[in-house]
């Protein structure tokens, strides 16, 4: 019911008809129902920090040779277990010491200018389920000559809780096993 509970705090919530189609599907048409400049995504179970969309947008403004950056989760997930803290922790030592000239996307927590979106023709719609569109998107964005931006001091908080079944799955299945290609645009 996440539709219901969306629109009952006061969100514009897009029906996209059934099945599920995918959050590139999503992200794509909120992207064109929307009319800002910069186009912000976060995933559905990531809080952001009282002060990311500020950072955001001051490091936008100072940098307008930036198409795009993101974040990082932070060093407090929630979740409890073991694979729930190693995992979420992986995920933040990678982005905490990764180089500020990313070669990829991450819309777990990111922003990208609307025109650099468009020209890179969006998420691929081809995933049907969360998988590694946005990491295809920054590809495309980056052969476009698009520069992106990893800005480890912008951090959300990931609410996920993992399991052993579930990290292999999201590892291999949906990310280690999948073809990228980098041409590919909404499908």
């Amino acid at each position: 019911n996440s539709a219901e509970v969306a629109a009952a705090c006061g969100a514009r919530v897009l029906p996209l008809g059934a099945p599920p189609r995918g959050p590139a599907k999503a992200r794509n048409a909120a992207a064109d129902a929307s009319s800002g400049e910069i186009l912000m995504f976060v995933d559905a179970d990531v809080a952001v920090h009282a002060e990311t969309l500020e950072q955001i947008e001051s490091c936008l403004a100072a940098h307008p040779e930036v198409a795009a950056v993101f974040g990082s989760y932070d060093a407090a997930p929630p979740a409890p277990g073991l694979v729930s803290r190693y995992k979420n922790l992986l995920h933040h030592y990678i982005h905490q010491h990764g180089r500020r000239e990313a070669s990829t996307f991450w819309s777990g927590c990111g922003a990208i200018r609307r025109e650099a979106f468009r020209q890179a023709g969006g998420f691929p719609e081809h995933y049907r389920e969360p998988s590694i569109e946005d990491i295809e998107l920054g590809m495309r964005l980056r052969s476009l000559g698009y520069r992106i931006w990893l800005c480890p001091e912008i951090q959300a908080t990931h609410l996920k809780r993992w399991t052993l079944g579930s990290l292999l799955r999201s590892d291999i299945r949906c990310r280690a096993s999948v073809r990228i290609d980098p041409n590919q645009a909404r499908r």
